[in-house]
């Protein structure tokens, strides 16, 4: 179990963790999808992230502002090393998504509705 992060019946609504470097040290990244709590919500997609040795997670809507967030840049302009690590973990992980569901279709998320 990842500390911070959802367990149980949750985990297999979360990618693979990658790690990609950035001028400030490197950053584990990755993609969870989880379901609203109000009634009829759907399934939404986030992006978490941390630096290498921490434990908290931050989470964010993009993988770039995820990562922006891990390595605690200002909210100004983005340095452009940032776009690019960011780049490089969303295709990390969608490959690694890609090669482990058969086929090119992804698994229903309706079908995680069961509670441990």
């Amino acid at each position: 179990m990842v500390a911070g992060m959802a367990s149980g019946s949750a985990v297999r609504n979360r990618s693979e963790i990658v790690t990609v470097v950035t001028l400030r040290g490197h950053v584990e990244v990755a993609r969870q999808e989880m379901r609203g709590l109000r009634r009829g919500s759907g399934w939404a997609w986030f992006w978490v992230a941390r630096r290498k040795g921490r434990i908290d997670w931050c989470d964010a809507s993009t993988a770039r502002e995820a990562v922006s967030r891990a390595t605690l840049l200002a909210p100004r302009k983005p340095p452009a090393w940032l776009s690019g690590a960011a780049a490089d973990a969303e295709r990390q992980i969608l490959t690694a998504t890609r090669e482990r569901l058969p086929g090119s279709q992804r698994a229903s998320a309706p079908l995680a509705d069961a509670v441990d």
